[in-house]
């Protein structure tokens, strides 16, 4: 009887402690995660790095590919679905782009993170993770209309346009909010643009691609400026900025008021030297940091961590987001951003 009973005991702790085993096993497994990001500017690079990084230090199992074309990155989108990922994070070459290949994703329940670039036309696209768009452009706008004193009559000064890749979702936004600020100005004759390239379309820069921008920036400056100044200078990020300081300084003009954004090095640099006036910086720790938390909640199977709900439409359906603040950096406080 004393013999069952340890015999018993015996195959009662082999059993728990095969069973313990088998927790920690699962305990121990790292979630996959797929990053699929461009690599057309050194933003993107900065970010997909920031990202690898952090998720890496979470203890999860990163695949990151970088794409410089939209079939490139939609190939990479498929082959990364077909490793079953728990989940997939895309800041999108082509924002509408993805309706097809995201499907798999859907079949599949793998949540779907739009990183910065809002993935249109699919309600595949689990949340969202960005900058604020609205406050970008609006910045931009505000701060030239303080910048040129146009609230107080400054004025008049002959100002150009140019704006992001209409292939990215967020690009017109930023845009449309800075100019709805600078159109009033506009019809007042307190700034004149004298090629008289207003929309979005005519502005847009393909791709975002600073060489993109060169030949219309030649265009204007020989057309429309050989004898005037060129005075203020909407541009959407630094990459391009850069190019068009290029090319007035080639040109014989002198450096005008100009917008930056992505707040890169070579930027703050020129906003040393007095060249480029701002820039709207975007801290890739603090966005990459929000998408570490949201993925680590998805595939917890808990609530991210959300601050819009109602203003993220996709085309169909309004996709939970964190919106981070961007921050305007110009000479007063260069000095503190350069030394991140």
């Amino acid at each position: 009887m004393k013999y069952a009973k340890f015999l018993c005991l015996a195959m009662l702790l082999v059993f728990a402690a095969a069973l313990s085993g088998c927790g920690s096993s699962a305990e121990t497994e790292k979630h996959k995660i797929a990053v699929c990001f461009p690599n057309t500017t050194t933003s993107w690079q900065r970010n997909g790095d920031s990202l690898q990084e952090l998720l890496l230090e979470a203890g999860f199992e990163v695949d990151i590919q970088f794409s410089a074309t939209i079939d490139e990155q939609l190939q990479q989108v498929k082959d990364s679905l077909a490793k079953n990922p728990d989940c997939i994070v895309i800041a999108a070459i082509d924002s509408a782009a993805f309706v097809d290949v995201l499907e798999d994703a859907k079949k599949k329940h793998i949540p779907v993170i739009a990183f910065e670039r809002m993935i249109m036309n699919t309600d595949a696209v689990s949340y969202y993770a960005s900058f604020d768009g609205t406050s970008v452009g609006e910045g931009m706008g505000e701060y030239l209309e303080a910048a040129l004193n146009l609230k107080n009559g400054g004025g008049p000064y002959n100002i150009e346009f140019f704006a992001g890749s209409p292939t990215d979702s967020g690009a017109s936004v930023y845009f449309n909010n800075a100019y709805k600020i600078l159109e009033p100005y506009l019809r007042s004759g307190q700034l004149v643009c004298r090629s008289g390239q207003t929309t979005f379309d005519q502005v847009a820069v393909a791709e975002w691609n600073s060489a993109n921008a060169r030949p219309r920036i030649r265009e204007i400056m020989s057309k429309y400026y050989s004898d005037a100044p060129l005075q203020v200078v909407l541009a959407p990020n630094d990459d391009i900025a850069g190019v068009l300081l290029e090319e007035m300084h080639n040109a014989g003009k002198p450096s005008p008021y100009i917008s930056g954004l992505d707040g890169d090095a070579a930027a703050f640099d020129r906003i040393k030297k007095g060249d480029q006036t701002f820039t709207v910086a975007k801290d890739s720790v603090i966005l990459t940091s929000k998408c570490v938390r949201m993925i680590k909640a998805v595939v917890e199977g808990t609530q991210p961590d959300i601050n819009d709900v109602a203003n993220c439409n996709n085309g169909v359906k309004n996709v939970p987001a964190y919106l981070c603040t961007p921050q305007i950096v110009d000479k007063t406080n260069v000095d503190v951003w350069a030394a991140k």
